[in-house]
């Protein structure tokens, strides 16, 4: 069989393809054709159904158009951003991946939720009661406002009167009265015009103010502290009685110590000179006793310090001892004695002797406090005497004090010591009229308004004055020239603490 040539089969296929091409263009073309009849319909049907416009609205039309947004970037672009952010989280992927969130999730697992919950509910539980005590206190300052709304307008009260202070010398020889100053009012109180009718009642009978019988039992306690014990005190009080009139018991009881102590016989003669020897000493007796008893012993020291000469060439008291006898010499008196407790006790007894010593110790006398606060206690009963003050008489140390309290309506209150020629301006007119007159204010915390008043009515009188504070109303007076006997012991002094240091003293009264 012979064989085809190549080129005959691909005509054949070249004119079926070329008839498939016609079918399919002829195809497109139908398809293309129908389309475009089908579009200009949708065109058509667009245009039908819009409605008809003018020029104005369209050209409207085309201004919002022009202010539409721009249109978005390239779409290429676009594209290119995507992927790139694609790239930008897969990289913080891998980052977060390396992170080490071990500790955290420890964390996570020690919470407690029912605890978080707990808290919750008491915080909660506290803002309500806060809520509640708000709310108690806004109800409070409400009620206060309230308060404030119905309070009356405060009126301040009239000015006080003050008066600058006008300093002045104080007089040299005061006669002195006290205006004691309170809220109520005011109480004048000049104590030489208050003592002298007392005074004056106690010196008609002044001799009879003295111990009238020289019973122990008064002093039992003080010479038995002194002593040692009731028997020496018994035993004592037989030599020492009989100087009761003019020696403090509790030197008499010391000074009977001391010789004891010492050796020497404490008589009554020796005890009575040496009280007479104490007098030009200026010591008391038991200091010249303690002396004595010191000189038994040897020690001339102390007897030659009482000297009452103040010129060390010419002393009065010379003392010497030599060969177990003692050299003593009272001004150009000398004697030498033994230096034994008999001759040394008999030489001081003698020494009493001297007219220039002997009795000196009775130009004192010391009185009964108890008979001197009975005679007071009579006299308070009279309101001429006491006026405004109830007074009680008390035997202290070696005086006799009174303690005054104001009586009851005693005094003047403000609005009294205004009136015409009242009691506190006759007062005042009295100070004035005295060369020494002086009247001292005498002001409690609360009352310098009483003071403010009273000073000025004091001030219009033409008064000198000054003023200080008062810490009661109770005054404490002591009697004077009636020295009584002491019948406790004298308390120790206080221990010095301050050696060295300089005191300064109060300032000097002055008038102001």
């Amino acid at each position: 069989m012979a064989k085809k040539k190549a080129g005959g089969g691909g005509e054949l296929n070249l004119d079926s393809l070329m008839d498939a091409v016609t079918n399919v263009v002829g195809v497109l073309m139908i398809v293309f054709v129908v389309m475009a009849l089908n579009t200009a319909r949708v065109v058509q049907k667009i245009l039908s159904d819009l409605p008809p416009i003018t020029k104005e609205e369209h050209q409207k039309m085309v201004e919002q158009v022009k202010q539409l947004p721009p249109p978005p970037a390239d779409p290429k672009k676009l594209e290119e951003d995507q992927k790139q952010a694609e790239t930008d989280l897969k990289k913080a992927v891998e980052q977060l991946k390396t992170i080490d969130t071990s500790e955290m999730q420890a964390q996570m697992k020690f919470m407690d939720l029912d605890a978080f919950k707990t808290q919750l509910e008491e915080r909660k539980k506290a803002r309500d009661l806060s809520k509640t005590e708000t709310d108690k206190l806004l109800a409070e300052v409400e009620r206060l406002k309230a308060l404030l709304d119905e309070t009356p307008e405060f009126k301040p009260p009239p000015p006080t009167y003050v008066r600058l202070p006008n300093p002045r010398p104080y007089p040299e020889k005061p006669v002195e009265t006290r205006v004691l100053v309170a809220k109520q009012g005011v109480i004048t109180f000049s104590q030489s015009k208050f003592l002298q009718p007392i005074l004056d009642g106690l010196n008609k009978v002044r001799s009879q103010l003295v111990y009238q019988k020289t019973e122990a039992q008064p002093f039992a306690k003080l010479l038995t502290t002194i002593l040692g014990s009731p028997a020496n005190a018994q035993k004592a009080w037989v030599e020492i009685s009989p100087l009761i009139e003019n020696v403090q018991m509790e030197h008499a009881a010391l000074a009977y110590k001391a010789l004891t102590e010492a050796g020497i016989v404490a008589n009554k003669q020796l005890l009575g000179a040496l009280a007479d020897i104490a007098v030009p000493t200026r010591q008391n007796m038991a200091v010249v006793a303690q002396a004595v008893a010191a000189a038994a012993k040897g020690d001339l020291n102390p007897w030659l310090k009482l000297d009452p000469s103040r010129d060390p060439l010419k002393p009065v008291i010379k003392a010497t001892s030599a060969g177990g006898k003692i050299s003593f010499s009272w001004g150009s008196v000398t004697q030498e004695v033994k230096a034994t407790p008999k001759d040394v006790g008999d030489y001081f007894r003698d020494l009493g002797k001297l007219k220039s010593i002997e009795d000196a110790s009775k130009a004192r006398t010391l009185y009964d406090g108890a008979r001197i606060a009975a005679m007071v206690q009579r006299a308070a009963a009279n309101p001429l005497i006491s006026g405004s003050y109830a007074f009680e008489p008390k035997p202290q140390a070696t005086n006799v004090q009174l303690v005054l309290t104001p009586k009851g309506g005693g005094g003047e209150s403000v609005a009294s010591m205004k009136q015409p020629n009242s009691p506190y301006i006759r007062q005042m007119r009295d100070i004035k009229e005295d060369p020494g007159g002086v009247a001292i204010f005498q002001v409690m915390p609360d009352a310098f308004e009483t003071y403010h008043e009273a000073r000025r009515i004091a001030d219009e009188v033409g008064v000198p004055a000054t003023w200080e504070f008062l810490a009661k109303l109770d005054l404490t007076l002591t009697i004077p020239g009636y020295e009584i006997q002491r019948l406790t012991p004298t308390p120790p002094p206080p221990p010095t603490t301050d050696a060295g240091r300089v005191r300064i003293g109060p300032p000097k009264r002055s008038l102001d």
